[in-house]
């Protein structure tokens, strides 16, 4: 029998490496400068494009014919050479560090550990030592990092034109996007979770309800909410949890939204102003985390 080459991409992994503390350094110390100065550009979680999207019809510019456009650059963290990496986090720092340095490290410091960090990945394979010249290995903590502020240079000209066309530009990682569809993995929904393991019930409980909140954020519509509400359900029922347990916690949702008996009194008009809630307290509560990282 004839097997056909399957085709694979390499990726070389960075956990232990002797380099990774300096770059978990790195990192802890711009990440919040990053997303201070690209909160106007960036979708840090799923729900901000429904935000953006909604803002953008509020203020009557969604028409008929408005286009949204997807754009995904693959395998970038491990397609730019090194040079082009420090090049743009250099004037990175220099814009947005205006005293020059960061917690008492210099911004030419940072750029010399940064190179340091860069030029010293290796790996070995087939018994012959390689070394990495492209990006980083997977899971280095400043990975993402580096290649954000690249593209967050590499993009200015099209967040120029769009915003002086009143357009909406936002991008997450390595996906320039706008989509508000809800997106179900069908080789893992309705059958698991994203992970199980012998965490306690109250992880569960909390997660139960951050699903539920994330399905009315996406969800206009109060039937399309009770869809996703019934996908939730399934989703845990298959996972070993009994219909008392999931009810009690949904029942919490609704309770601190402020809807009693929801099964009779979730209309459009209530769950509209549920929903307000909900994206309220989202929008609160991912302000909290950038300004705490």
């Amino acid at each position: 029998m004839h097997i056909s080459a399957i085709p694979f991409q390499p990726v070389t992994v960075c956990c232990l490496g002797l380099t990774i503390g300096i770059s978990r350094y790195i990192s802890r110390l711009l990440q919040p400068i990053y997303d201070q100065a690209t909160r106007s550009t960036t979708f840090f979680k799923a729900t901000n494009p429904v935000h953006a999207l909604e803002n953008y019809a509020k203020e009557v510019r969604l028409q008929s014919n408005t286009l949204f456009a997807a754009v995904h650059v693959n395998e970038l963290c491990t397609l730019i050479p090194h040079e082009q990496l420090t090049e743009p986090l250099q004037h990175f720092l220099y814009d947005y560090v205006p005293d020059g340095q960061v917690q008492g490290l210099t911004v030419d410091t940072i750029i010399e550990l940064v190179r340091f960090v860069l030029q010293n990945q290796y790996f070995i394979f087939d018994n012959k030592i390689y070394r990495q010249i492209k990006g980083c290995g997977s899971d280095q903590p400043f990975n993402h990092l580096l290649a954000n502020i690249y593209m967050f240079y590499w993009q200015q000209d099209l967040v120029k034109t769009l915003v002086n066309q009143n357009e909406i530009f936002g991008r997450y990682l390595n996906k320039i996007q706008l989509r508000t569809i809800t997106n179900h993995d069908n080789d893992i929904e309705p059958r698991g979770l994203s992970f199980i393991s012998d965490h306690p019930l109250l992880m569960y409980s909390t997660l139960i309800q951050a699903c539920l909140m994330l399905a009315a954020v996406i969800s206009s519509q109060v039937s399309d909410f009770h869809n996703e509400r019934r996908d939730v359900q399934i989703v845990f029922l298959n996972n070993g949890y009994s219909m008392n347990f999931i009810k009690e916690h949904a029942e919490k949702l609704f309770q601190d939204f402020h809807i009693s008996n929801w099964k009779s009194n979730l209309n459009q008009n209530t769950y509209d102003k549920m929903r307000g809630e909900i994206i309220e307290y989202d929008q609160q509560y991912q302000e909290m985390k950038i300004k705490h990282r």
